[in-house]
């Protein structure tokens, strides 16, 4: 009898079977801390590799800067976790950004329009735009560390700014996810516009 009719007529996909065999200790919660990890060092390794001299290139005057679109998606995950993790709500962006979950930013600089860095020694400005990458990626990270499944599916009716609204608490861990790849991307195309070859994600990819 074909294998996977033997699985439908006991009631089981082979997906569900595949699923049945997942060690219980490997939670939901462990692969997202352990991708949100693996995205913290990609994410600084391609800060890393745009010179000091260069971190505010920009392709035109319409885009952020380099350095932008780090500041700008390690304030957007703070903004994700917080609202996780915050007892209070928070109705529109301007409750959000006198939170208190918020870290200090390094540099009074707008993150969603183009803008500069205060003038200061390159070096000096490219290690204050990496602390805070890394600074926002920990709090992200020991946030999750501090939740478990259950959690997941929950937070839906809690109040947030309306372009938040309706996000379980999973929602919010993954938007920050695809937000932080949606900006890294765009500094990786700003690398090679620069001629510089970009970190690669694994070990397997040489272009």
């Amino acid at each position: 009898m074909n294998r996977r009719l033997i699985l439908s007529l006991i009631g089981l996909s082979p997906l569900a079977l595949i699923a049945s065999k997942i060690q219980e200790s490997r939670s939901l919660m462990d692969i997202l801390i352990r991708r949100w990890t693996q995205s913290k060092e990609y994410t600084l390794a391609v800060f890393e590799a745009m010179p000091a001299d260069n971190i505010e290139f920009s392709p035109t005057a319409e885009q952020m800067s380099f350095a932008q679109h780090f500041m700008h998606l390690s304030l957007i995950n703070n903004f994700y976790i917080g609202i996780l993790m915050d007892q209070k709500t928070y109705k529109d962006f301007n409750a959000m950004i006198n939170a208190d979950f918020l870290l200090e930013r390094p540099d009074p600089i707008n993150l969603f329009q183009p803008d500069q860095l205060e003038k200061r020694d390159t070096a000096a400005n490219k290690a204050l735009v990496l602390k805070y990458v890394s600074d926002c990626f920990d709090y992200a990270i020991s946030c999750l560390g501090l939740l478990n499944d259950s959690i997941l599916s929950g937070g839906i009716e809690k109040e947030k700014p309306e372009f938040l609204s309706g996000h379980t608490n999973l929602d919010l861990i993954l938007r920050g996810e695809s937000h932080t790849a949606h900006h890294r991307a765009q500094a990786v195309v700003y690398l090679r516009m620069m001629g510089i070859r970009p970190p690669t994600y694994t070990p397997y990819n040489k272009l």
